[in-house]
């Protein structure tokens, strides 16, 4: 066995003898062979202090926002340009709350799909800085709108004020203002929005808002989820495909009566109900590319919209005058005529859009409708979730932490 050691060594030893002069001839050669190298990071920018100071302003003006950056504020004071990494470290965690909010949405809801802010904060910090810009640079992160505006002013306002129900209020507002933040700052121009704390709706043609009306949604218990999808396709004199829950626990268990009586039957052990003017669905149906089965609709039970609670359906959304809706609408892509003719046959079709109409359900227990703050009650106590979630149980404003 030695031998044949010793005649292994002899051959690596001269593979590699080979070897050596083209790699130390040709360096792209050996760095090939080696692999690439490693990517160094650029250097952190250095902090000056009139940056450090632009920080300190920029805290200063956290309450506006219902922010409490206690902690963050005295580490500025505490820390001097030398310190850059703290400086940073506070930059970043004041820059995520104004530009993502302090609580992850889609850890609080089962379903949240609405489109989010997203911005690339450390290389933006880094930018800022490069370019002494800090100060501007923070004052962009929140929303930029009239309504997230109104909301910090009405929320300073009742800081203010100081009594217990002017800081009820306070509390309120700083819960709403961090939903907003939650928000991508570019929503579409032509959308939906559908308030469901306040079961009101809002359309928007060209960013501007064209008609606002009553919605029902969902009862506590079977809440309206927070999702944003869309639709281009109004069905109209539209069937109602029963849920298989619903089927069982409210239809099945009255009898073949009941069915019949409210034109129910069974189709491939399916319980629906068909077209017609007492239908559950009524003459429109919005039809929502989403997979929770949530969706606009028309409904017969039109005194609903007169009750102060709209909260009373399984979750999908009732439209006031809703086909005077889908007329609006439908107006808007030039397909009005269309709907007329569709209708008026009374047999269930459609109408193509030519484009998506993006639709958000939100929940805002305070928000902006004609110029003035609301206030609604929190039926699905989602602000106290929301509280809990950011340490806002015992006071009014979110507590942002290093």
């Amino acid at each position: 066995m030695q031998p044949e050691r010793r005649k292994t060594s002899l051959f690596c030893s001269l593979a590699i003898a080979a070897l050596t002069p083209a790699l130390l001839s040709s360096p792209a050669r050996a760095q090939a062979d080696l692999g690439p190298t490693p990517a160094v990071a650029a250097p952190a920018q250095a902090w000056s202090e009139a940056d450090a100071q632009a920080l300190r302003h920029a805290l200063a003006k956290a309450p506006a926002h219902g922010l409490d950056v206690t902690d963050l504020a005295q580490t500025a004071a505490d820390v001097g340009p030398q310190d850059g990494a703290r400086l940073s470290q506070v930059a970043l965690t004041y820059a995520k709350a104004l530009a993502f909010g302090v609580a992850d949405p889609k850890k609080l809801h089962e379903t949240f799909t609405l489109e989010t802010n997203d911005r690339a904060l450390d290389g933006e910090l880094q930018a800022a800085l490069s370019q002494h810009r800090l100060g501007a640079w923070l004052a962009s992160l929140a929303p930029q709108d009239a309504d997230y505006k109104a909301l910090s002013a009405a929320y300073l306002q009742a800081r203010a004020e100081g009594a217990p129900k002017a800081q009820a209020r306070a509390r309120t507002l700083a819960l709403n203002l961090e939903r907003m933040r939650w928000l991508d700052r570019r929503p579409a121009a032509t959308r939906i929005d559908v308030n469901v704390a306040a079961t009101k709706l809002w359309f928007f043609k060209d960013g501007e808002v064209l008609d606002s009306r009553k919605v029902v949604a969902g009862a506590p218990g079977h809440e309206t989820p927070l999702l944003q999808a869309s639709f281009r396709r109004i069905t109209v004199n539209p069937p109602w495909r029963v849920p298989a829950g619903i089927a069982k626990r409210e239809i099945l268990v009255k009898g073949p009566g009941y069915m019949a009586r409210h034109n129910m039957h069974i189709v491939n052990g399916q319980v629906v109900q068909d077209a017609g003017p007492d239908s559950s669905l009524g003459q429109v149906k919005f039809d929502l590319n989403d997979d929770q089965d949530i969706y606009l609709h028309d409904t017969p039970a039109q005194s609903a919209f007169d009750r102060a609670d709209r909260h009373l359906s399984h979750g999908c959304i009732r439209v006031e005058d809703a086909v005077g809706f889908a007329h609006l609408v439908a107006d808007q892509f030039g397909k009005g005529d269309t709907l007329d003719d569709r209708l008026a046959t009374g047999e269930t079709g459609s109408v193509l859009l030519p484009a998506q109409v993006p639709v958000r359900l939100l929940y805002q227990t305070a928000y902006v409708d004609d110029g003035q703050v609301q206030f609604v009650p929190d039926r699905y106590h989602w602000d106290a979730k929301l509280a809990d979630a950011v340490g806002l149980a015992d006071g009014v404003a979110v507590a942002v932490h290093p």
